[in-house]
């Protein structure tokens, strides 16, 4: 009885904390958004001088790869026989403090349920990812129509967790063009894009559909220009997917250097996508579907973020089926070597941590490899 009484004691509080702190948050946010998105311009001004200079020099793409990657790619290695590491919510800044106190906040209500510390997040930029070898990235977007004027912008939720370094989606593109002019022979980068579900809008944010689809589709072509590697590109002269990994015939990576390959993360406009053109050789971007999908002559990327469930079907997904798949092996706050073993064992294509090599890592700072700090690998 007593312990009950501590706990009422400690809850109501913080229950009446969290509400007050909830209803603060988009006027204790928004100045904060508001330096995020100068902080992103003056960014990739800087870059683009520092480029055009000549300042900064390209990386050394050999020294991400376990093995000998320019033998690797001379020998034809293809693009379904290689393993990347990834980041997820790869925009997402330091939380603001009252972020902070929210998530306190509802760790003491919900008992730990949710962790105070999944807070502590943060990416460093998208630059600063690729040097460090990340050759896979992850952007929540959402959608603006201002009077028919289409933008699409980059951050984890409206209100709550505003903050991010990606907040102009063709800005971000803009950066990925930049780093990729500046390194011309790296291996393919993949942006996972995941449309977001409109809970508390801000003003002019809209659900995604299939016309923002298409809109996307505009700013993608637009901005990374002859960078986009697209499912036409990818096809060839095969009629479907399906065709083409019954062949087993992905992309050779030497073709594919310099390249940004665009997945749509399963949505509820990815079906409408598709049926515009099943083939997919007019869109911009590739479906990332779910397991149950691995039968569709158009599916190429699987999502299956559980790894221990991705090791029982890997020997059809992967081996038979020929499709590409991205899975999870941590999540912020929770280090388990067990799901980081499984996805290593699942031979996944693209791997997603919270923990990839970072530019302030320390000598004893866990960081998510394929071995010796290695981000990118072949299959096994």
């Amino acid at each position: 009885m007593l312990n009950f009484f501590n706990s009422l004691i400690r809850f109501l509080p913080a229950l009446i904390s969290t509400a007050i702190t909830f209803v603060s948050l988009f006027s204790v946010n928004t100045p904060r958004l508001e330096a995020d998105i100068n902080s992103q311009i003056e960014r990739i001004a800087v870059l683009e001088k520092a480029y055009a200079n000549g300042e900064i020099a390209p990386v050394d793409e050999e020294s991400f790869f376990a093995g000998d990657l320019n033998a690797e790619l001379e020998s034809g290695i293809k693009f379904n026989e290689m393993r990347f590491t990834a980041t997820h919510n790869s925009y997402q800044s330091e939380a603001t403090d009252a972020t902070k106190k929210l998530y306190r906040n509802l760790s003491t209500v919900t008992f730990g349920l949710i962790p105070e510390d999944k807070a502590e997040f943060k990416s460093e930029t998208l630059t600063e990812q690729f040097n460090n070898g990340v050759r896979s990235i992850e952007m929540d977007v959402e959608t603006f129509d201002r009077n028919g004027e289409i933008s699409f912008t980059c951050m984890h939720s409206p209100y709550i967790e505003m903050t991010t370094t990606c907040y102009d989606f063709s800005l971000a593109m803009k950066e990925i063009a930049m780093w990729s002019d500046n390194n011309p022979n790296h291996l393919p980068i993949t942006v996972i894009i995941e449309p977001k579900s409109v809970i508390f809008a801000l003003d002019d944010m809209k659900g995604f559909s299939y016309d923002y689809a298409l809109e996307l589709d505009s700013v993608l072509k637009e901005t990374l220009g002859d960078k986009l590697f697209t499912p036409a590109d990818m096809l060839r002269d095969y009629e479907s997917f399906g065709e083409m990994r019954a062949n087993d015939d992905w992309c050779e990576v030497k073709n594919m250097l310099g390249k940004v390959l665009i997945l749509l993360h399963d949505c509820g406009v990815t079906q409408n996508y598709i049926d515009a053109d099943p083939s997919l050789k007019t869109q911009a971007m590739f479906p990332m579907l779910r397991e149950n999908d691995a039968e569709k002559d158009y599916a190429s990327f699987i999502l299956s973020n559980n790894p221990s469930k991705l090791l029982k079907s890997q020997d059809y997904i992967i081996d038979e089926k020929k499709l590409i798949v991205r899975t999870r092996a941590d999540s912020f706050g929770s280090i388990s070597e067990s799901k980081a073993e499984n996805a290593l064992n699942s031979n996944a294509h693209i791997v997603s941590t919270d923990y990839p090599p970072r530019t302030d890592n320390t000598a004893d700072s866990y960081v998510f490899s394929f071995g010796n700090k290695k981000t990118i690998s072949k299959t096994s």
